[in-house]
């Protein structure tokens, strides 16, 4: 092959172009070739034109954005590749890194810079890097963007976060690349927008990295981490040390140094803020202080069965006042069977955009049907589609929670819709004789049993879950201050809905 021709193919290739002209400063202060980690490769060879990262701190995520703006600009005319950070300090340190592969290029692929400043490379082929903060006004006004990395999302404000990705992804050319990448920082919106582009609710091609994987950006913190933990404890840790957590992150390929040196991570920092900043699962980076309730390695186990579960698009026999939710609230895996007895777990709202009302539908033993999950829907409208889908359902027996729409919806069902078979508690009146009515009251005392009851369904694997959303929320449902409920940003409407069906099937009563 002509060198003509080798470097043709290395021009063309941004791995090639990267690994055979650029160079990086190391962990030791040292000038190296830039020889990608597995993490920026796999990124490279799989985004596309919207992508999401949540990772583990010090990838080199930005490093190779830097590059690859560069290779963008170089190769290309009147290609525009914005870099976007949380602060001016942190977008000087990516101005600095641009700039410092940008002037350790061989002299011969480089072009004539006409404007070099703290914010801008700007080349004589019409190409340029801009390096800026979110929150700038300016940010891709008037732009055709090629490329865009935006570091530390979750770190940026969050007020404007939404409307400047907006912006970027307005301006973006039908070639052109976002990345949006972040460690975790709580519930905010990039771990809204890390959810949809998991659940594929949006167009974000999702990228996890975990510390897991890393073997080579901390080897030598590895190694010095460890031999510090043998001298602490007069030995080297072994597999029968290791604890339930320790051993399913072996199962999961950290070897026993890694271990080691998380040990030390835990004692220095505690162990909530290592899982957010090396994070082993997506489930871990989110985690607050709180004990979660659900087990989450069997909560990614069923997500991962049941993720590519298809729901029914297209059913002759249901109401037609309910089908036309079918493309949006309402998902369908099995349509009702003659002979069967379902049970309907219903948490309402009030439809305002915040919380959601949900209806989740289960067999006698506990397989689940059907989901109904909107939180625009008015607690008379999600009432009517209670009353449809339950007597489509063979006269499912309904359990509703009384709470917020829930009142609404339980008199419509029985003051306008006459339906009976609903789910009856026991109270007391004011004589304190025992009488029944309609309608779950989760109280203090009720809630703990109907969770546990839940909980101990799925540990045995005696429920089959189809909603990823409700999957989702039971990663986030957590015991904290003495109570459970969803992580503070988070819902828990599904896990809910779930529950008051369980209490249903429990209850063995059918009032028709």
């Amino acid at each position: 092959m002509m060198l003509s021709e080798k470097l043709k193919i290395i021009m063309g290739n941004p791995i090639l172009w990267i690994e055979t002209f650029c160079k990086i400063v190391d962990k030791k202060g040292v000038v190296v070739p830039f020889l990608l980690n597995p993490q920026q490769k796999e990124l490279v060879n799989g985004f596309d034109k919207y992508n999401v990262v949540l990772k583990s701190r010090q990838l080199g995520i930005t490093s190779i954005s830097c590059a690859l703006s560069l290779w963008y600009s170089l190769t290309g005319a009147n290609n525009h590749c914005l870099l976007i950070s949380y602060s001016i300090d942190s977008a000087d340190i990516i101005f600095d890194k641009l700039k410092f592969i940008y002037n350790n290029l061989p002299d011969a692929i480089k072009l004539k810079d006409i404007a070099n400043n703290r914010k801008e490379l700007k080349f004589d082929n019409g190409s340029k890097i801009t390096v800026c903060t979110m929150g700038n006004k300016e940010i891709a006004r008037g732009s055709s963007i090629k490329f865009c990395h935006i570091s530390e999302v979750a770190f940026c404000k969050q007020d404007v976060v939404a409307k400047h990705i907006l912006a970027v992804e307005q301006a973006l050319l039908p070639n052109g690349k976002i990345i949006l990448e972040s460690t975790a920082n709580g519930f905010n919106e990039f771990a809204t927008i890390w959810d949809k582009a998991e659940n594929k609710e949006s167009l974000y091609n999702p990228f996890f990295f975990s510390w897991i994987d890393d073997k080579q950006m901390f080897a030598d913190e590895y190694k010095e981490f460890s031999q510090k933990y043998i001298a602490l404890n007069d030995g080297a840790l072994t597999d029968d040390d290791l604890e339930q957590d320790e051993l399913q992150y072996r199962d999961m390929g950290a070897t026993l140094e890694q271990l080691m040196w998380r040990r030390i991570k835990i004692k220095n920092s505690g162990e909530s803020k290592f899982k957010q900043e090396f994070p082993a699962t997506p489930i871990e980076a989110f985690l607050t202080t709180g004990e979660n309730i659900f087990n989450s390695r069997h909560i990614q186990e069923v997500y991962n069965a049941v993720k590519t579960l298809k729901t029914l698009k297209k059913i002759d026999d249901i109401p037609a006042e309910i089908k036309v939710y079918l493309r949006s609230y309402l998902s369908v895996w099995n349509t009702p069977e003659h002979g069967e007895k379902y049970v309907m777990g219903v948490d309402g709202s009030e439809g305002l955009g915040s919380d959601y009302s949900v209806i989740h539908i289960y067999t006698n033993d506990l397989v689940q049907v059907a989901e109904f999950r909107s939180n625009k829907t008015q607690p008379h409208e999600v009432a009517k589609v209670v009353y449809l889908l339950a007597k489509w359902y063979n006269n499912a027996l309904v359990v509703i929670e009384k709470a917020s729409g829930g009142h609404v919806i339980l008199d419509r069902l029985k003051n306008i819709y006459h339906y009976r078979n609903l789910y009856k508690h026991k109270d007391y009146d004011v004589r304190g004789k025992m009488v029944k009515k309609i309608g779950f009251n989760t109280t203090a005392k009720t809630k703990p049993i109907m969770i546990d009851d839940f909980v101990e369904l799925f540990e045995n694997q005696d429920i089959v879950i189809k909603s990823l959303n409700l999957l989702s929320e039971m990663k986030t449902y957590e015991y904290s201050d003495g109570s459970m409920n969803a992580q503070s940003g988070k819902h828990d409407d599904t896990v809910i809905a779930t529950a008051l069906a369980i209490q249903g099937v429990k209850s063995g009563i059918r009032y028709h």
